[in-house]
């Protein structure tokens, strides 16, 4: 009983542990041309450059490699199929309708050149401030991680290559290069380690990509137990393990503990500061030579050095993407109540659509926002139903001076100046005096990263 015991836990690590691993002969490959790259050039290599690219290395045939966000689509520079957000993907609990939405963004990636697609994002909510949260795909771990499965084959099977981000225990984005998310043991392998897990060892994806964050103290580009002991220790991962743009915080940090490229650019693994480590002994060459070898095998097993990415043959406004983008988007509706048997919509109904984006296709910002082709609100989708129902759309929010002639809201104790007067503080403390007070005559505001008088 204790051998057959054995033997089946074996059977089950190795398995687990080499679902995908990089095949010998693009290790050897790679190998040899780490061997022809001088110092300098395995240097240039592991820090990217022109924002979203890894260089090229034409005497050796290496040819410039290009990624781009996102979970959500294509962007950078483009406009793509914009498919529904991680957490209604993952609502839709249908691995068939995550696996298209998988192979949609990877022929929209190859009809634009794209070789890594950075996503899919899978980090476990904590907190619903995290302003990632909408491209996650929730807090349940075995729904993240098959869902994460899906996605990642479904874009690798058409050669592209996926980045499962951000590894890991991204939790928030206020000061997010200077907090610690503090897990213990259990909870980090239970719950935040699981849909990275089954990415590598299931899914094979090629790329893992770091958080800003500190892991129990220590920055994930620079955390060991992460980066060395768990990725690529006891999951096996071979591929590549890159930095957040800008989540490097030291070069003997990075170079020693297990970060391979340093994106979007160079900042601290460069030839100024690494060379004077590796002549004093501080960084090996080896361990220089090592990083090459982790991206230049992971290429080579994509077939990135012997095709050309761009496939001409893919449209790149894609029926395949827009019927994928509409399955999902229908299939992660979740219905709450069917309140007086409502829905369906079988007979003649007046019906109104309100709320600030019934008219408006809400996305999320930075990384998971997309340009895409055309868009259908909800309020015009309700109104192309056909004549059966009088739908009307409440959608733009009512000036200040349409609320002020209905007696809603005024900014003055003689109720005779419409809108809404304002104060905004320096500080986070509304203390001292405002830095500015003004009247605004429509309330809806997006400043991004501008103060409100810019």
């Amino acid at each position: 009983m204790k051998k057959t015991l054995v033997a089946v836990l074996a059977v089950a690590f190795v398995s687990s542990a080499a679902a995908q691993p990089i095949p010998p002969q693009a290790k050897e490959r790679a190998a040899e041309l780490v061997g022809q790259m001088t110092l300098d050039e395995k240097i240039d290599y592991i820090g990217g450059y022109n924002e979203f690219y890894i260089r090229a290395v034409p005497r050796l045939g290496i040819p410039e490699i290009r990624m781009a966000d996102g979970p959500q689509g294509v962007r950078n520079n483009t406009r793509s199929t914009m498919f529904p957000c991680g957490v209604a993907a993952a609502a839709t609990w249908d691995r068939a309708l995550v696996r298209d939405m998988g192979r949609g963004l990877g022929q929209d990636a190859r009809a634009r050149g794209v070789h890594i697609m950075l996503g899919p994002g899978v980090n476990i909510y904590r907190s619903p401030l995290c302003g990632r949260n909408f491209e996650y795909f929730g807090e349940d771990p075995y729904l993240a991680s098959e869902t994460a499965v899906q996605y990642i084959e479904g874009m690798q099977s058409e050669g592209v290559m996926a980045t499962i981000k951000h590894f890991a225990g991204n939790n928030q984005e206020w000061d997010r290069h200077q907090v610690s998310s503090d897990i213990d043991e259990r909870t980090l392998h239970e719950i935040y380690l699981p849909a990275f897990r089954k990415a590598v060892e299931q899914a094979g994806v090629g790329a893992v990509m770091s958080s800003y964050n500190l892991v129990n103290g220590q920055h994930a580009t620079e955390n060991e137990q992460l980066a060395v002991d768990i990725l690529r220790g006891m999951w096996g991962f071979e591929g590549i393990f890159m930095s957040d743009w800008n989540a490097t915080y030291s070069a003997e940090g990075a170079a020693n503990r297990g970060l391979d490229l340093e994106m979007p650019s160079a900042r601290f693994m460069n030839a100024r500061n690494l060379r004077p480590l590796i002549e004093s002994g501080v960084v090996s060459e080896r361990t220089i030579d090592l990083k090459c070898q982790h991206i230049l095998q992971t290429l080579i097993a994509f077939g990135f050095l012997d095709r050309q990415q761009l496939d001409p043959a893919i449209p790149e406004c894609n029926p395949f993407s827009d019927a994928a983008a509409l399955d999902v988007a229908r299939g992660g509706v979740v219905l709450l109540k069917n309140d007086g048997a409502f829905l369906p919509l079988t007979k003649q109904r007046d019906i109104v659509v309100l709320g600030p984006n019934s008219g408006n296709i809400p996305t999320g910002g930075g990384s998971g926002f997309v340009h895409p082709f055309s868009t259908v609100s909800v309020g015009e989708g309700m109104q192309m139903m056909g004549k059966k129902y009088r739908v009307t759309v409440l959608g733009n929010l009512p000036s200040a001076s349409d609320m002020a002639a209905q007696g809603m809201v005024y900014t003055s104790a003689d109720c005779k100046t419409p809108g809404l007067r304002g104060e905004y503080f320096a500080n986070k403390h509304f203390e001292g005096t405002p830095a500015l007070t003004r009247v605004d005559t429509k309330i809806g505001f997006n400043w991004k990263d501008k103060a409100p008088a810019e």
